[in-house]
């Protein structure tokens, strides 16, 4: 039995021989629901034509737990079928036993057919396909499975995907299983097809339906709407969040208030996408690093030092042995990403800064260094190997070469009144340079969400008069487990799903049945694995892990290395930490969705991952204000005083024409 929020119930009838495509139907109810109601509601939705002998009835069938006596007993048109499901147990002494509604024609009116004995032949061929799952049947909704399990949810899931039915329902919830590929079912044909269309067994399962449903349910309860996407990592949640968008938008545009927020709405999802697509090649390997700018080389076109700055992108990538993707434009691409930004907001010379910055950010990964030649034999001091592309670098962000190239390979320090030039090694020059490059993208990526928001603010300002309600859209971010390639950011992001699942938990499983026990519903209670501990484990004070990670970084002399020593002496005997069993750098998290095994190394830098005060200074002095003000201050700040700036040159502008028109009326009169 399934409860769904304001205390309904959903109601699995079997239909047998009334239906060729279903072998039950499931019905939202609550207990004032009537068995004639439940029974008009499938024969609309079958719909059946009037039986004969007067129309239809639900009749209650019990099994022994030999399998060979069925008891049946014809349910009156006002009896509630919630009402005798409560009343059911809900442990069943075997599979032979079992408890269900079926829907029949009218027969007599004896309500009860005592040891009503059924020929073995019968309950094979007839019950039997209630309580077991058929091999050669997929079902659109998990619900209408006659046996739920494990197995036999994940054996429809794959015989519908075999056969090109990438949705499933689980009543009002949607699984979708990613192709990988696309598929021709979003065109505006569909979008027509699922409108006002109630979610169930008339269509098949489609995200246009979820949205439609929102949509409705919006305008129906006059109440704001939301639409949760979660999934692991590569899932296919942000496709899926386009998708919902586009259809929500669709609906929209249809209403008397349409305007031009949904478009801009729209707009902003690929400007998003787009630069937030460079974000995996600044939190894994250098080698990956590099091999990931190729999607952006050939595009980039706006000026000839972005030009030639994609010849050099796509020079080290085709050696390192990466590819193009097939069937993909990347030239029509990029011009939908720049008509994209046109439709947000972002103006032409906006654009030729933007892609300025991200050029540069992308080019610090084809930085690279080598031993510095020197006189001394223990100096472990570097050089830049390739200075042409820090001659690029300081073109794209309007710096001085010689500053950059010392900020990239020395940090200065004030010691008894003088200043000291310490060289960096290898291990800090790259993570100077891979610093720089995340703060820049950091910023560069917070100013574009402003830009954005700025644009629907602006667009909402034309909407006073209308308060309407509002569908959320929420696409979480998956958990992630790459193998031997885990590092902090893995950690990071599992750590806010492990407080996703905590949250879940806490709404589907822990109060709703304390809703149940206050309401004196007889259940079985489910046991679900609670992750408190897990959470405590990462976020506890004054020993999780996190608070551990704090403290060696702001111990002096502190490495990688006694980091690892640290969480493995004061987490060895917790049931959610684990040592990996043969010696190495790396320490285990039984989350939720499984075991991960982290890498320790570069985590203190990582976490610190600040970018060092020579560089930020070299981007100070930049001849670019935009640059300027990316590096100079937090970024809401600073798009709070360009607002200030702009309002008082408007002011003064206006202020001087005045001034101007005054001056003319006097000199003609």
């Amino acid at each position: 039995m399934s409860v769904t929020e304001n205390n309904r119930y959903i109601v699995q009838v079997f239909v047998g021989a009334l239906s060729q495509h279903y072998e039950a139907l499931s019905v939202e109810a609550s207990k004032q629901t009537t068995s004639e109601e439940i029974v008009s509601c499938i024969v609309d939705r079958l719909s059946l034509p009037e039986g004969s002998c007067g129309g239809y009835e639900l009749a209650e069938v019990i099994g022994d737990s030999v399998g060979q006596e069925c008891k049946e007993r014809r349910l009156g048109p006002s009896e509630s079928p919630v009402a005798l499901m409560l009343l059911w147990p809900k442990i069943l002494h075997s599979q032979q036993e079992f408890y269900r509604f079926y829907l029949r024609e009218k027969l007599n009116d004896c309500l009860w057919t005592d040891s009503f004995t059924m020929d073995p032949q019968l309950i094979r061929d007839y019950f039997h396909r209630f309580m077991y799952q058929p091999k050669d049947r997929e079902y659109p909704d998990l619900c209408q499975l006659p046996d739920l399990n494990e197995q036999t949810l994940l054996e429809n899931l794959r015989a519908r995907f075999t056969a090109g039915h990438i949705y499933t329902y689980v009543g009002s919830i949607l699984i979708a299983v990613n192709p990988f590929k696309f598929h021709p079912i979003y065109n505006p044909k569909y979008v027509k097809l699922y409108q006002n269309r109630r979610l169930g067994p008339e269509l098949p399962p489609h995200i246009f339906a979820v949205a439609d449903a929102a949509y409705h349910c919006m305008l129906k309860e006059r109440r704001n709407q939301c639409i949760v996407i979660s999934g692991e990592s590569g899932s296919g949640k942000t496709e899926s969040t386009n998708f919902l968008l586009h259809h929500l938008t669709a609906l929209s545009q249809k209403g008397s208030h349409g305007s031009g927020v949904e478009q801009t709405i729209l707009s902003a999802g690929p400007v998003l996408e787009g630069i937030y697509s460079v974000r995996p090649v600044l939190e894994v390997s250098d080698a990956l690093y590099r091999a990931s700018i190729l999607s952006v080389g050939p595009v980039l076109e706006v000026s000839d030092a972005l030009y030639r700055s994609s010849i050099l992108i796509v020079g080290p990538v085709l050696e390192s042995g990466c590819y193009v993707l097939d069937n993909v434009d990347e030239k029509y691409e990029f011009s939908r990403l720049k008509q994209s930004m046109e439709m947000v907001g972002f103006t032409t010379e906006k654009q030729r800064r933007l892609f300025a910055v991200l050029s540069a950010v992308l080019l610090l990964g084809n930085v690279e260094f080598q031993p510095r030649k020197s006189a001394y034999h223990h100096d472990e001091a570097v050089a830049v190997r390739n200075p042409e592309v820090v001659a690029l670098i300081s073109e794209l962000l309007r710096v001085k070469q010689e500053t950059l190239l010392a900020a990239l390979t020395a940090k200065r320090a004030r010691a008894s009144g003088e200043t000291l030039v310490i060289n960096y090694r290898l291990p800090e020059a790259i993570a100077a340079r891979d610093a720089m490059a995340k703060c820049l993208y950091g910023a560069l990526f917070d100013w574009i969400v402003l830009q954005v928001n700025h644009a629907l603010l602006s667009k909402k300002d034309t909407l006073r008069d209308h308060q309407g309600h509002s569908i959320g859209v929420l696409d979480i971010f998956g958990f992630e487990d790459f193998g031997l390639c885990n590092s902090f950011e893995q950690f990071c992001i599992n750590y806010a799903n492990e407080h996703l699942q905590y949250y879940f938990n806490q709404h589907v499983f822990k109060y709703e049945q304390e809703e149940y026990r206050k309401e004196g519903i007889r259940w079985t209670n489910i046991d679900f694995m609670d992750n408190t501990q897990c959470l405590h484990l990462i976020e506890g004070k004054p020993s999780g892990l996190l608070c551990l990670l704090d403290d060696q970084c702001n111990f002096p002399g502190a490495t990688n290395e006694t980091l690892l020593q640290k969480f493995n002496s004061v987490h060895k005997e917790n049931n959610f930490y684990e040592i990996p069993q043969r010696r190495e750098a790396a320490f285990i998290v039984r989350h939720y969705a499984g075991k991960v095994k982290y890498q320790v190394t570069e985590m203190r830098e990582k976490n610190l991952d600040l970018m060092r005060q020579d560089i930020v200074g070299v981007l100070k002095n930049s001849s670019m204000a935009f640059v300027r003000e990316l590096v100079g201050a937090d970024p809401v700040a600073v798009f709070r005083w360009a607002i200030v700036r702009a309002f008082f040159r408007g002011y003064f502008a206006f202020h001087e024409a005045g001034r101007r028109q005054r001056l003319g009326r006097g000199e003609h009169n």
